[in-house]
This record gives structure tokens, C-alpha cells and sequence, in this order.
């Protein structure tokens, strides 16, 4: 097979399964006092020093989550307990992570502004700073890449309005954690939310970066845990795995593969285009679309073909709705209905992006033959 869903899942790094097994036989509760809860306790430090390291942040500033779904509720759900009537800014292509918290809370009574973006899923920093600058009291929740198009949104640009407006800003940094550089001071954000399965780390691990000082509430109760923010004993072997994922991310990918296989798709496979070129973008992902494609029909014909390609979020993609992303980006539903996401990881190679492509060509061309 063939894998290009690395924004789904990417495979779990040797080294992070080495480290994992490594504690296979450390079964203390972290919060016990005697010996064996204190090996545990030893295991979740030194991974939430290395987290700290990998953005930048202090150790103390890390709370460990069951996800990045779970990171970005506690964010923005967190941030709507503590301050009732703080309004949220955030943008009309973020994950349903984000999006849907926000939507309850509009439900409930509060007032959220969604941003649009261009037509390369970028978000207008002329309008966000009009945005930031009518509000007074508030969050400022703008993913860092976009998890369908790797689109890099402006965050940095956004933090010193929002400061000067007294706002807090929260990034969802889970699709560009080990693809481009992450530091909190050099961002600004006030939170900022990771999933270690997203660079090769283990699934049902995220961490949550909550800056010294930030008013935020636990949406889930109980005992202390993580500075009472996640209360239940501890995931001490996936705590261990994020910590040596963040390790090893230290060292970014770079756009090689990415632009090969744009540049070799475009020239080979007739009526095909690249979604949000223009823009910034994180270097492992493309967004194709295919004219005259069924999505989700290619999908499947390239599965059959052993490529693993995705229509967007993996969280979404049993829908048969087009891509709220891609729609907002002002395109057509056919052609949001036509593009396919391809990702890359660090274990992908130049000769099966070459395999891929003419796999791809082949059957896209068979597709619209039957379609004639």
C-alpha cells in the first residue's frame, strides 16, 4: 500500500513504539505516592518537558488530553466557561473540533464571527483585524494549517490586535505540529493544541499548551489531574509516546515529495488542479482536484489501485456533503465534490509518488472513459 493519508493518521515512528514498550511494565498511578506511582509520575514529566521543549513553552504550561479534539474543547469550551460573555472569533474552515463547540455556544446565546477566506482557503487579514478590533472582550480561535488544503492561516499577524484588544487567541496546531516549526512566543497564541498520532506518535494523545496565567475552566470534573484541566488517571503510555513523537519532530519535513507529485500530477493527468497553490502551505499536503471526478468513487478506485488518498477530514469523510473548506473557498460543489487529499510523511519515497501518479492518471482516465 501505497499511504498518502498522513493528515488522517500517520504510522507509529519505531522509536516512539521503543519508547512506549520501554513502560509497558510501569504500572503505578502517577498520583501515588510509593515507588511505583512515582515511576509512572517520573514517565508523564519527562514527556511533558519534552512537549514543552518541542513549542517553546514551559512544562508547567502542558496539560495532557485524550486527543486534539479534546485539547481544542477544553480551549474553547474552557475559555466560554470562564467568561460567559466573551464573544469567539474563529474562521469558517476549521475542524468540526472547533466548529461545533462554537456552534452550541451559538445555540446557548453567544455571539461568534466566522472569517471567510480567499480563494486559496487563506484567511484575509484585513477583515480578522476588522473583526478583532469590534470586539472587547473575547477568544480568537484560527487553526494554524488547515487540515484539508494545508493552507498556513496568518496567526501571528492576528496576535497583536487581539492582545491590544485584550482578546486571548487559541490555535489548532494539530496539523502543523512536525511539519513546520511550532514556538509559542514567537506565535503569541494563549493556547495551542496538538495530537501526537498526527506525527507518528500513538493514537488517544494530544496535549493542550495553556500559557501561565490564561483564565481557563475545566469542562469535565473530577480530581486532579493535569492542574485539575483533565481530571482522570493518567495515559502513561501514550503520554510517553508524545513526548518522544515531539522529540523527533523536532526536525521538519520539507516539500520535496509534495511538489514532485504536483507538478508530475498537473503535467500527467489532464484537468486536474492544485487547491490553495497560491498560498502558504504546509509542505506535506495537496489538495487536487480532478474535473469531471466523483471524489469519493476515486477514492475507492485508488484504494483498489493500493494508494490511500483521502476526500478531507477523516473524521468527515463517510459524508457525502462537499467540503465545507473548499466551499468557503468559494468553489463549486462539483468541483469540491472533485478533489482528492494526498499527505506525506517522512517514510514516503520519490519512487512511489512516481508509481502513484501513473496509478492515478490510469484511473482517472478509465473514470471519465466510462462517464463518455
Amino acid at each position: 500500500m501505497i499511504y498518502f493519508d498522513n493528515n488522517a493518521t500517520t504510522p507509529l515512528a519505531k522509536e516512539v513504539k521503543d519508547e512506549m514498550a520501554a513502560c509497558f511494565d510501569i504500572f503505578g498511578n502517577p498520583s501515588s505516592l510509593h515507588f511505583e506511582g512515582q515511576k509512572s509520575r517520573q514517565v508523564i514529566e519527562k514527556a511533558r518537558r519534552r512537549v514543552a521543549d518541542f513549542i517553546g513553552a514551559r512544562p508547567e504550561e502542558i496539560v495532557f488530553t485524550g486527543s486534539g479534539t479534546e485539547a481544542n474543547n477544553i480551549a474553547v469550551a474552557g475559555y466560554a466557561l470562564a467568561e460567559p460573555d466573551g464573544m469567539i472569533i474563529t474562521t469558517a474552515i476549521e475542524h468540526s473540533a472547533v466548529l461545533k463547540p462554537v456552534c452550541r455556544m451559538e445555540d446557548q446565546g453567544r455571539t461568534a464571527i466566522k472569517l471567510l477566506p480567499d480563494a486559496d482557503g487563506r484567511i484575509v487579514v484585513k477583515d480578522a483585524l476588522g473583526a478583532i478590533r469590534s470586539v472587547q472582550k473575547g477568544l480568537v480561535t484560527i487553526m494554524l494549517a488547515n487540515n484539508e488544503t494545508g493552507v498556513i492561516q496568518p496567526v501571528r499577524e492576528l496576535v497583536e490586535a487581539a492582545k491590544a484588544q485584550g482578546l486571548l487567541v487559541h490555535t489548532d496546531a494539530v496539523q502543523a505540529a512536525g511539519k513546520i516549526p511550532l514556538n509559542v512566543d514567537e506565535l503569541g497564541v494563549d493556547m495551542l493544541s496538538i495530537s501526537a498520532h498526527k506525527f507518528h506518535g500513538p493514537k488517544g494523545i494530544g496535549a493542550l499548551y495553556i500559557r501561565g496565567g490564561v483564565k481557563v475552566l475545566p469542562v469535565v470534573l473530577g480530581g486532579s489531574q493535569e492542574h485539575t484541566m483533565r481530571p482522570g488517571t493518567e495515559n502513561v503510555l501514550g503520554i510517553a509516546g508524545i513526548g518522544k513523537a515531539c522529540e523527533l519532530a523536532s526536525e521538519c519535513c520539507d516539500s520535496r515529495l509534495r511538489d514532485m507529485f504536483e507538478e508530475l500530477i498537473i503535467k500527467n493527468v489532464p484537468d486536474s488542479f492544485v487547491n490553495g497553490k497560491n498560498a502558504p502551505r504546509v509542505p506535506n499536503t495537496a489538495n487536487i482536484g480532478f474535473k469531471d471526478i466523483d471524489n469519493q468513487a476515486l477514492v475507492i478506485n485508488l484504494d483498489i489501485e493500493d494508494i490511500a488518498a483521502s476526500t478531507g477530514a477523516a473524521c468527515s469523510s463517510a459524508k457525502k456533503e462537499a467540503s465545507h473548506v473548499l466551499t468557503a473557498m468559494c468553489m463549486s460543489s462539483a468541483e469540491a465534490r472533485s478533489s482528492v487529499r494526498f499527505s506525506f510523511s517522512r517514510y514516503n519515497t520519490e519512487e512511489e509518488v512516481v508509481t502513484a501518479v501513473e496509478r492515478i492518471r490510469r484511473t482517472v482516465e478509465r473514470m471519465r472513459g466510462r462517464l463518455g
